[in-house]
């Protein structure tokens, strides 16, 4: 059995997503932030550990974080990949794409903080926020215009959620993932059923994270 561990929360399906197919390919372990005792890791740290997923090894007790954790661990998986996943320029290419990611996780998936206990969200960082707001805006607008229906109703939430919303990134965050959603249904499945299924995620997912 590895003695990698990987430390995620357990507040993001994409977290538990990835590490459970690590831990399923035998790659590594993994454990919920949560579940953490106090004091049970003295050498980790537990900020950087919210912004960059934490790798703990349970033989040295060395732990890495983020891109760093995530390739030793691919690469001593598949040895064939090292070459590729040590190279200081792959990592510097994929920064941009981590931190993306990691600063807009929760908007991503549409978690909230958990009620108690630990909450590993990382810091609200504007730069990040608004480049995943361009990010899908530029998608959705690749993919072609909604249904003109739908459009005028998520430009009237746009209006409300701006005036009511204290923390407006977050909340257009939010609003641009659901549209991203309905658009992606309306490219991909038939006329009817695009419509049926388009509807349908604004009223869940707009529901749910916006509520």
């Amino acid at each position: 059995m590895t003695n990698y561990t990987f430390l995620y929360d357990d507040a993001c399906p994409m977290c538990k997503a990835y590490t459970g197919a690590f831990t399923r390919l035998s790659w590594s372990k993994r454990k919920a932030f949560s579940r953490l005792a106090a004091g049970e890791l003295p050498t980790l740290d537990l900020d950087r550990g919210r912004h960059e997923i934490p790798l703990v090894d349970s033989e040295t007790g060395e732990v890495r974080y983020g891109l760093d954790a995530m390739t030793t661990v691919i690469a001593d998986a598949v040895p064939l990949l090292r070459p590729l996943l040590r190279s200081r320029y792959f990592i510097a290419a994929l920064k941009p794409l981590y931190w993306l990611i990691t600063y807009n996780r929760r908007v991503i998936a549409g978690t909230k903080p958990p009620a108690e206990g630990f909450d590993c969200a990382p810091d609200f960082n504007p730069a990040w926020r608004l480049a995943y707001i361009g990010l899908m805006v530029v998608a959705i607008a690749l993919l072609g215009v909604p249904f003109v229906p739908l459009l005028i109703g998520f430009g009237l939430a746009l209006i409300a959620g701006l005036l009511v919303h204290r923390e407006r990134l977050t909340f257009l965050g939010h609003l641009v993932t659901v549209l991203f959603m309905a658009t992606i249904a309306l490219t991909v499945l038939p006329a009817g059923w695009g419509f049926v299924a388009a509807y349908g995620i604004t009223i869940w997912e707009g529901g749910r994270r916006l509520a």
